[in-house]
């Protein structure tokens, strides 16, 4: 598809189709700024004030584009969530040249995902040598519980170098 094909497109979409590529655009330029993934700057992912130093609090807004047909966020979009959420407080414990991934997730839904916003708390419940045990819980803005979630993340250590 050439440049030229998506501008026809663009000219022939809706405001609402518009304010989707509009975000779009919004996640590609904050990706050069903020060097946060694409998905979590396209769904709006925002730290967020913890009280507790053993905690990390992240939060995104709920809007039509994460909503399934029965007007609530899609399970995938919540469990992304929290997978960020532990990955992001991991990230900010490790040592900056080392990496990690996601060797497991379960997550358990509890409540839909409804209100404003999703908040989600995250907390290391075990660390081994390279290996990290996580645990999260979404909330929406009420405070209900919508999703629990635990992940095993393995450590990648990098040489000094």
């Amino acid at each position: 598809m050439t440049k030229q094909d998506i501008l026809e497109q663009i000219e022939a979409m809706s405001e609402r189709d518009l304010k989707a590529v509009a975000r779009t655009v919004n996640a590609l330029n904050s990706m050069k700024e903020n060097h946060y993934p694409f998905l979590g700057n396209f769904l709006g992912v925002v730290e967020e004030e913890s009280q507790d130093d053993n905690e990390f609090v992240c939060s995104m807004p709920i809007g039509r584009e994460v909503l399934n047909p029965y007007r609530i966020v899609y399970g995938g979009i919540t469990a992304t969530l929290a997978d960020m959420a532990m990955g992001w407080m991991l990230e900010l414990r490790i040592s900056p040249r080392d990496k990690f991934v996601t060797l497991d997730m379960n997550v358990n839904y509890h409540k839909a995902g409804t209100g404003k916003k999703l908040i989600a708390t995250a907390r290391v419940v075990n660390q081994a040598q390279d290996i990290w045990q996580m645990a999260c819980d979404v909330r929406n803005d009420r405070s209900d519980l919508v999703v629990t979630a635990t992940a095993t993340f393995r450590q990648l250590y990098r040489s000094k170098e």
